[in-house]
């Protein structure tokens, strides 16, 4: 047989990125993936690659470990350099992923510099003392300048801004960075993840497909992009449900399959989103047709392919009978515009659906399957609103309450909430049962705002931070003034930032902390922080207090509280606070010290509970006791093996036990709580060895079982060694391992 005149070859994406120099050509897409996206393939690679790591493997096991597949992608050569035709945007995710993959490893205390050299030699080339990426765009040189500036520091970007003039593909990249490292899981930022980026780069693989020259390219685009593609799934499942239905009911139910098609493709082009159809359909079947057991397999195969999920579940399902399958065709295309109502508000303001936008701006786009879940064909818009907006609530009191107890909130964690209520949900037909039903799951809540006391500034929470002070700013706003101000503080046009009360200047608070590490402590909690327009921030950063106080007085109220004459002719401040009982709380603080930062906690505590006080939302909670069981089931679960729990479980550990690491020449100590959580000597609790041990150093990754270590009998014992014992008396893995997806 002929060989083919396009050729196909297999390649790892270590040999991908090794010693090329992608370009890309003038027919070429922007780059626009989004953050669901990107969160895919992170989910898809450590779903992968988890089940085979264990923390006895050497490095050599990876190379038994399964590889993974991730598609084609075509291109042509010219000139000694490579021309994406097709590909673009996995490749483009690819590289960013390298980068961020840098920054972890940088941040690990352990001897990573091979693969930090490694994965440098695929992210760029040097000459001239410059880098060159691999990947090169038009929009050069902003791209280079944003790709420098992440190699520089991925989380503060030493100061890096966009300017206006940004092109949409290198905006979209800024964006995703900011993104990426909120999504990628916990559990890859310890000991696996010098192993998961050897798997990464040696078992994942490609196929690249070489077109002839540049026009060939171009009609494989074209015909790849334009014509000849495969059915979709929604395609897929519409040729499916329909063969069910009789002819006279496809005419009526083929238009309202289309006007839903017409409804998800606007909300698509408005507002920037991916294959809206499949991800309506995806959120219709798990919030409405779904099974919820143990094993989660439902969501899973849901996830995997929908279409498949409904052939193999059509009698359960009801479609094997024409009326079955006519009335989940009504159903689904009925109710496709109340997902493009839901999908609007998560993106832009509302304000009788403000937790929607809310949970869109935190990432939480799994919301949209909750949402659905209490959507019903005949309920008026007004029901279908009011409906959503306690149950966007009750996410948003989820995440933030988990948030500021330093509990995960990536996909994963909040599934395994939105999946316990969804059956309920479904069978609640008013709102006012939806509030009982929450209420009841808010009452059996483990976490609270108490751990609100110890909260900062860290390398990993700075969205969060800038949330919390947004929500915060205009809770106190809109009581004195009126108006809903939180859409322009999280996305307006004057980019509303973090502002540090207490400049940036160890020598001016030297005889106050005394040390480095007290003077970043106190300058990052929470209580020392405001939210101000970004020129105001820039225009006084470094000013003494004495100077700020002043500057303060002219910003939101909650700021202008700092002075000592904030009450004076403001009697909507004084009602306010008087009302609300916060008198006491919002004391003016001449000077600001140590003591004052701690004032500022408590008031910022009271403000949260006071913004997501449960009543004032619309929830009846009943005042229950939860059982032992319940706490355990809503507690983080760990993604594999042995947990700090498990060690006092067996003995290997006391509860109370004082463990410590070194950063930077000092020592800091932690206590063990009975519950196995890690709570630092400055009060804050972390759920993993990890988590605490990158809080410590001020960095985003951390391999907690080694640095973390304890004294017995004068022998300093790392962690790692007790967690290795557990794992050779066989604890049963099954309880920690995750089944969800």
């Amino acid at each position: 047989m002929a060989d083919s005149p396009i050729p196909g070859n297999g390649v790892t994406v270590q040999q991908l990125f090794k010693n090329s120099t992608f370009a890309l050509d003038y027919y070429q897409r922007e780059y626009t993936w989004t953050r669901d996206e990107i969160r895919t393939l992170i989910e898809d690679l450590s779903r992968h690659f988890l089940p085979h790591w264990n923390p006895l493997h050497e490095r050599e096991a990876v190379d038994e470990y399964t590889p993974y597949f991730l598609g084609p992608y075509v291109y042509h050569e010219h000139g000694g350099r490579t021309f994406l035709v097709d590909g673009q945007q996995r490749i483009t995710t690819l590289h960013l992923l390298l980068i961020y993959l840098r920054q972890l490893l940088l941040d690990q205390e352990v001897d990573v510099e091979v693969d930090i050299a490694t994965l440098e030699g695929l992210i760029y080339t040097a000459r001239h003392g410059k880098r060159n990426f691999t990947i090169q765009a038009n929009e050069e040189p902003v791209r280079a300048q944003l790709l420098n500036a992440l190699m520089r520091d991925w989380t503060s970007l030493n100061g890096f801004t966009l300017p206006d003039d940004t092109p949409v593909s290198v905006k979209n990249l800024y964006d995703r960075s900011r993104e990426i490292d909120e999504d990628f899981p916990e559990v890859l930022r310890g000991e696996a993840l010098p192993f998961f980026v050897e798997w990464l780069l040696s078992r994942v693989c490609l196929v690249g497909i070489r077109a002839l020259n540049q026009e060939n390219g171009r009609e494989i685009f074209v015909s790849m992009n334009d014509r000849g593609l495969r059915p979709s799934p929604v395609d897929l499942l519409k040729g499916h449900l329909f063969r069910r239905v009789g002819p006279k009911a496809r005419v009526e139910l083929g238009k309202a399959w289309a006007d839903m098609l017409t409804r998800l493709a606007a909300a698509e082009a408005d507002l920037h989103e991916a294959n809206a159809p499949s991800a309506y359909v995806r959120s219709f079947l798990l919030a409405q047709q779904a099974d919820f057991d143990e094993t989660f397999a439902d969501p899973m195969e849901i996830e995997r392919a929908f279409h498949e999920w409904v052939v193999d579940n059509e009698v359960r399902l009801g479609l094997d009978r024409p009326t079955g399958a006519h009335a989940f065709i009504k159903k689904l295309t009925g109710i496709s515009s109340r997902y493009c109502t839901a999908l609007r508000a998560s993106r832009e303001f509302r304000p009788e659906l403000p937790a929607v936008f809310f949970n869109g701006h935190n990432g939480i786009d799994n919301q949209l399957t909750l949402l659905m879940a209490v959507a019903h064909p005949d309920d008026p818009e007004r029901v279908f609103v009011e409906k959503c907006a306690l149950v966007a609530a009750f996410l948003d009191l989820i995440y933030v309450r988990r948030c500021v107890n330093n509990l995960p909130v990536q996909r994963r964690d909040l599934d395994e909430i939105i999946y316990r209520v969804i059956p309920t949900l479904r069978a609640c037909p008013s709102a006012k049962e939806i509030a009982s039903v929450l209420g009841r799951e808010i009452a059996l809540l483990d976490p609270d705002f108490r751990e609100l006391k110890s909260f900062g500034l860290r390398a990993n929470n700075r969205r969060l931070v800038r949330y919390l002070l947004a929500r915060m700013t205009a809770h106190v706003q809109r009581a004195c003034d009126g108006g809903d101000r939180e859409g322009e503080y999280l996305q307006g046009h004057l980019n509303y930032e973090i502002e540090h009360i207490w400049a940036n200047k160890f020598e001016r608070y030297k005889p106050l902390v005394k040390t480095v590490a007290n003077f970043d402590h106190w300058r990052n909690r929470l209580g020392a922080l405001l939210i101000l327009p970004k020129s105001i921030n820039a225009s006084f950063r470094d000013d003494p207090y004495e100077q700020k106080i002043e500057h303060y007085r002219t910003q939101n109220r909650l700021a202008a509280s700092l002075h000592p004459k904030s009450r004076e002719r403001n009697p909507a401040f004084v009602k306010y606070i008087k009302a609300a009982k916060l008198d006491q709380a919002f004391r003016s603080c001449p000077s600001f010290g140590t003591k004052e930062i701690e004032q500022r906690q408590e008031l910022y505590q009271l403000l949260c509970e006071e913004i997501w006080d449960p009543a004032r939302l619309g929830f009846r909670v009943p005042k229950i006791q939860p059982t032992p069981e319940q706490v355990v089931r809503r507690r983080s679960r760990a993604h594999y093996g042995i947990e700090v729990i498990d060690l006092i479980n067996t003995g290997l550990l006391s509860p109370g036990a004082k463990i410590f690491r070194r950063w930077k020449g000092d020592a800091y100590f932690a206590t063990v709580e009975p519950d196995g959580v890690i709570r630092l000597d400055t009060g804050e609790p972390f759920h993993s060895l990890s988590a605490a041990g990158a809080a410590v150093a001020g960095t985003t990754a951390c391999a907690g079982w080694d640095v973390w270590k304890i004294e017995r009998s004068g022998v300093l014992i790392p962690l790692k060694d007790l967690r290795n014992q557990a794992i050779t008396r066989d604890l049963p893995r099954q309880r920690h391992s995750s089944s969800s997806p």
